[in-house]
């Protein structure tokens, strides 16, 4: 097994599995983490992941790690007595669900949503749900309102769905640009979760709302894979924890 994070990153992980920590150590050129439940961790530097256990044990926590997506589970026996105040404040504030947004390429929607599954990643996409009787901007409200705590991080799929230019400008300066409606839930998403808990994937080239400087806008060109490492890396700083080896596959 391979795991990218840090000796922190990794106690989140085991107490987010459920797992309780019962020391955790720099041992030689590994960190080590021992747990009550009778397993031994250890992360190489070399970003080697060996577990130690009996093999029922052993089983059991690579299918609890293989599985985690960055939602904790309920510690089994009372949480850890030894993770830092910070490490399980981390571990039981993982973000709930990503809300996407996106126009009318449904092919990169597809691609997303698959990314997204591979990354074990938990999402909302409106057009897939039954709205549940409410009007487009009642459900949007309920998801991404500023009063909703439904969603913590927001995916934009800004594709080159329509043309248009500025009049003053005439029909010469046409440029291609997203639907209006993902501008304005871009916007929703900003108002109620904030520009640092967003990426944006932009589909090759289009014109970007003007007033939206200092948001992380991620390119691609034929496929939304193409932004898996970017993604990955400002889910992580959003709180997820993500296990390398989905991160990989959902690259490739």
């Amino acid at each position: 097994m391979k795991f990218e994070g840090s000796p922190q990153d990794l106690e989140i992980v085991v107490t987010a599995i459920g797992r309780k920590i019962k020391s955790s150590e720099e041992k030689g050129n590994m960190h080590q983490i021992k747990t009550t439940e009778g397993e031994t961790v250890n992360l190489y530097r070399t970003g080697t992941l060996q577990v130690q256990g009996n093999p029922a044990l052993r089983a059991k926590f690579e299918e609890d790690f293989n599985q985690y997506s960055g939602v904790p589970v309920a510690p089994t026996n009372g949480g850890s007595e030894h993770a830092s105040p910070e490490t399980l404040a981390a571990s039981v504030s993982q973000p709930k669900q990503v809300f996407v947004v996106h126009g009318h390429d449904e092919t990169a929607k597809e691609q997303l949503e698959l990314v997204l599954h591979k990354l074990g990643i938990d999402h909302f996409i409106l057009a897939n749900s039954g709205g549940g009787g409410l009007t487009i901007i009642e459900a949007l409200e309920a998801k991404i309102g500023q009063n909703s705590t439904a969603t913590s991080f927001g995916i934009v799929l800004m594709t080159p769905d329509d043309m248009g230019y500025p009049q003053n400008k005439g029909a010469d300066a046409i440029q291609p640009r997203a639907r209006q409606n993902v501008v304005l839930e871009m916007g929703m998403l900003i108002s109620s979760i904030g520009r640092r808990n967003i990426a944006i994937l932009v589909k090759g080239h289009l014109e970007r709302p003007s007033d939206a400087d200092g948001i992380l806008y991620i390119p691609f060109n034929n496929h939304v894979k193409e932004t898996v490492p970017r993604l990955a890396n400002r889910l992580k700083e959003s709180g997820f924890v993500l296990n390398p080896d989905k991160v990989a596959n959902a690259s490739s």
